[in-house]
């Protein structure tokens, strides 16, 4: 059977392409606790800016950002 070639940055690449999603999220924490220090901000506080301020933001920036390029493409046909 062949596998099709799919793009996967190479640190999410684990034994034979399979995930070990306990070790990526041991490395997250591992990330976010590592950070804690930098910021003077706990594991949770961390967690609260990324999940419930930054990316809400982010998602909202993009959303608006590709409505308005759907727009300028209706526009122009």
């Amino acid at each position: 059977m062949v596998r099709p070639v799919i793009f996967v940055p190479y640190f999410l690449i684990l034994k034979f392409n399979i995930m070990d999603y306990d070790n990526l999220f041991d490395k997250c924490v591992d990330f976010l606790l590592w950070l804690g220090p930098i910021f003077d901000l706990t594991y949770n506080e961390i967690n609260i800016w990324i999940f419930v301020i930054i990316e809400p933001i982010i998602f909202f920036i993009m959303l608006f950002y590709i409505l308005y390029l759907r727009y300028n493409l209706k526009r122009k046909n």
